[in-house]
């Protein structure tokens, strides 16, 4: 279903928003990607269980709020008081519900927590659920939205290889996969090709890797650039 937002067959995500030229996973990254075919970004919930777009446990690495502490241990109102921007571009942290609002391109969405209130995250999805890709590392999250609404799109994500991987993906009931870029040799992407697998890349920014996972046979890349 989230494919046939598409009319090329070689497709670029903006990974994290445009995070080479606006900060990461903000608002104003997801507003610049005119040169993407649709955007990536990552969810977590706050302690108050709102879900935010967030890519570390803790806010310290994108934020000027200094603090250890867990995204799923803060409140939203905790995180909206500090700056997830840079001195150029001052953004607060984003809620999926504002992302939703402003983003018209289709959108791949990882979960990135382990909890995550998935009944929420359909409702507030409800009605683009066609222009959406969910993703995770922690797959039950997968396979429990694929229980709640079996036309949802869902893409495993993998960092290192699965022998039984075409059974685990049928598992699933899904034909997408989301793998880095240190598995996906030459062997590996044509094994997935040949079973119909459609593979999406993270992350690669140099044109002439890109172009030849493309040659491949690979589907979507993700760039931080675009």
């Amino acid at each position: 279903m989230f494919w046939q937002n598409f009319k090329k067959s070689h497709l670029i995500a903006a990974h994290r928003g445009n995070r080479f030229l606006f900060p990461e996973n903000t608002l104003i990254a997801f507003k610049n990607t005119n040169n993407c075919d649709f955007i990536e970004f990552d969810i977590q919930i706050t302690k108050d269980e709102e879900i935010v777009i967030i890519h570390d446990e803790t806010p310290k690495r994108t934020s000027n709020f200094n603090t250890n502490q867990k995204i799923e241990n803060l409140t939203l109102k905790e995180l909206k008081e500090y700056n997830f921007g840079n001195k150029t571009y001052y953004q607060t942290i984003p809620t999926l519900k504002e992302a939703l609002k402003i983003i018209k391109k289709p959108i791949n969405i990882e979960i990135k927590s382990k909890k995550m209130d998935l009944e929420k995250l359909l409702f507030l999805i409800k009605g683009k659920e066609e222009k959406i890709l969910f993703s995770s590392f922690h797959h039950y999250h997968l396979k429990n939205l694929k229980k709640l609404n079996p036309k949802l799109s869902i893409a495993l994500l993998d960092e290192a290889r699965r022998e039984d991987i075409i059974e685990y993906l049928k598992d699933y009931n899904t034909y997408n996969y989301n793998i880095s870029k240190k598995i996906a040799t030459k062997n590996y992407i044509k094994y997935l090709k040949n079973n119909n697998i459609n593979i999406s890349v993270y992350t690669v920014n140099k044109k002439e890797k890109i172009k030849s996972l493309f040659n491949l046979g690979v589907k979507a890349v993700f760039k931080d650039k675009c």
